[in-house]
């Protein structure tokens, strides 16, 4: 059964969508600007700016159009290759480096629609506990239909709020912008019949997503 989202979740993930998109958004018009004010002798210099903004808002945007909504909901699942085209698209700052299993690109391995919009919106909680940059690594086991997360940097870290709003052990109104996306990720999580667990450690966050058996 799908779980039920009250209105001041939505707003908060609506709250941090535009948080998400508002300074590339911001660069692509502050660029435009220029370009209107007649900064010929700073074409190259803005046009690469724009160019650069447009493709993060861009990324931004794919990305969460699948892990938030219901982008290609009559479409097969995503693969592991898609995905991580996707996050790739989140990270393209340089901040965040990824580790991808090798393998099975063209495949969703195993984990089903839910199973990937899960993993979608548990690797943005491995993205934010990286505030210093880091590497995110993916490691996938089919069999067990398990994937784990290992988000490594110095202050790695997860915040407690996060932790209790990923248990779903804070109300909504006790909610913030902060740890709505751990809030949501429980949601995501419960409508796949999955459990996320978090074990941090010095400098390293395991994020570990446990899907039921098929059938």
């Amino acid at each position: 059964m799908e779980p039920k989202i009250e209105l001041r979740v939505l707003e908060l993930v609506c709250s941090r969508l535009c948080h998400e998109l508002i300074s590339p958004v911001t660069a692509v018009n502050n660029g435009m600007e220029l370009v209107a004010d007649g900064g010929a002798d700073m074409l190259v210099e803005v046009s690469e700016l724009i160019s650069s903004s447009a493709g993060e808002a861009s990324g931004r945007l794919q990305f969460y159009r699948i892990a938030y909504g219901l982008g290609g909901q009559d479409a097969p699942p995503i693969s592991l290759g898609e995905a991580k085209r996707l996050t790739e698209g989140l990270v393209q700052d340089g901040k965040v480096a990824l580790a991808w299993p090798a393998g099975e690109a063209g495949s969703d391995g195993g984990l089903g629609r839910r199973g990937m919009k899960l993993l979608l919106n548990a690797l943005v909680m491995g993205i934010d506990a990286l505030p210093r940059g880091g590497k995110l690594s993916v490691s996938l086991d089919p069999a067990s239909r398990a994937v784990t997360l290992f988000a490594a940097g110095k202050g790695a870290r997860v915040e407690a709020a996060s932790i209790e709003a990923l248990h779903r052990a804070l109300a909504p109104e006790a909610l913030t912008a902060r740890n709505v996306h751990a809030y949501f990720t429980a949601l995501t999580a419960e409508a796949a019949g999955a459990k996320v667990d978090v074990n941090p450690e010095t400098d390293q966050v395991a994020i570990r997503i446990s899907l039921p058996s098929p059938g």
